[in-house]
């Protein structure tokens, strides 16, 4: 009881950040607060305040991607780079040498170079796409921020062990806020190897999704499924439809394609035969979904997240090493890192 009223000052700080796991705050697993609205409440705030940074940051956005953006939830990009551009983005990213990590998840293995400024000091191609004034405002449009996306170059590999079905391969939302990710593909993404899977228009509040919404924050904290406890719900397939403006739209699309997507809306990565893979550069942005402002872009707070998130995983690395395990990100070693 001590514990509990001494961590209540913290919980209800949480309530105004971007936390989310109805497990480990029983403020935001309240079923009694959320009857009263406090779920809801928190993801109509939300996306109120990431319309109005929006709007601070459309200049100079194409009005047709901003539109798509609004409307559907995603931007889609087709042959985005010149040609001789990305065939040569295409080979610096294959033959990069900054730290490799990677995730398992079910049967998928997901590798990850974070893209820090040291690693792409050895990338200019890559260095170039990252510092275009036109990406980058459409990046901070889509993000509602004037802080770039974290990037990394990402391998998916599908089918590499006999475990369970890769769990991201459930439709689902991965947060109660907007929240932007972005996929460069750097190779034609086909049915075979796991596309990108969203229900366009399922970003938007209408009065379907606010219910469900309403209804899946009654019975989070409960729920059998660990991801959905923590705050990222999953969504039964008949459901999908009633939550967007279509069914499920699946994004096999050539190389060169960008596609950027608020995952707010409901979505999942396709089914993959085993053994492919797909290559990538991928970024996120999440902020503080209640700061009305879209904070601040200077290239030196764009160089420190990446330092606090290399301190971060060294000391995931080390908590991970005391009781004899590794971090859920941990570094991939060997020749074939890569």
């Amino acid at each position: 009881m001590f514990k509990q009223i001494t961590r209540l000052p913290v919980w209800l700080a949480e309530l105004f950040t971007g936390t989310k796991s109805f497990v480990a705050n029983p403020l935001i697993g309240s079923q009694r607060l959320n009857r009263w609205g406090l779920h809801v409440g928190r993801v109509a705030l939300a996306h109120g305040v990431m319309r109005l940074r929006m709007g601070m940051l459309s200049w100079r956005v194409p009005k047709e991607d901003r539109r798509q953006f609004i409307e559907q939830g995603y931007v889609l990009k087709k042959n985005y780079l010149p040609e001789a551009e990305y065939q040569a983005l295409v080979r610096e990213v294959r033959n990069a040498g900054g730290e490799v990590r990677q995730c398992n998840q079910g049967n998928a293995q997901t590798r990850r170079m974070l893209l820090a400024p040291e690693v792409l000091e050895e990338m200019p191609y890559t260095r170039a796409l990252m510092k275009d004034p036109a990406f980058r405002r459409l990046m901070r449009f889509c993000a509602g921020h004037l802080r770039m996306p974290i990037c990394h170059a990402e391998k998916v590999r599908n089918g590499v062990t006999d475990d369970a079905p890769d769990p991201q391969t459930n439709l689902h939302v991965d947060t109660f806020q907007p929240t932007m990710k972005f996929w460069l593909y750097l190779e034609d993404v086909s049915d075979r190897n796991g596309p990108f899977v969203f229900v366009p228009g399922s970003t938007c509040l209408s009065r379907d999704r606010l219910r469900w919404e309403y209804q899946m924050s009654l019975k989070a904290r409960e729920h059998a499924d660990r991801y959905t406890a923590r705050g990222s719900f999953r969504v039964a397939p008949e459901e999908a439809e009633t939550l967007g403006k279509a069914p499920p739209q699946s994004f096999a699309v050539p190389g060169n394609t960008l596609l950027i997507a608020n995952t707010f809306g409901v979505h999942a990565r396709g089914h993959a035969e085993p053994g492919t893979s797909r290559l990538a550069l991928w970024g996120m942005s999440r902020t503080n979904p209640f700061n009305p402002l879209p904070g601040l872009g200077f290239e030196s707070l764009n160089r420190l997240q990446y330092r606090v998130l290399q301190r971060m995983r060294r000391r995931e690395d080390e908590k991970a090493a005391a009781r004899g395990a590794k971090a859920s990100w941990h570094r991939a070693e060997g020749p074939d890192a890569w």
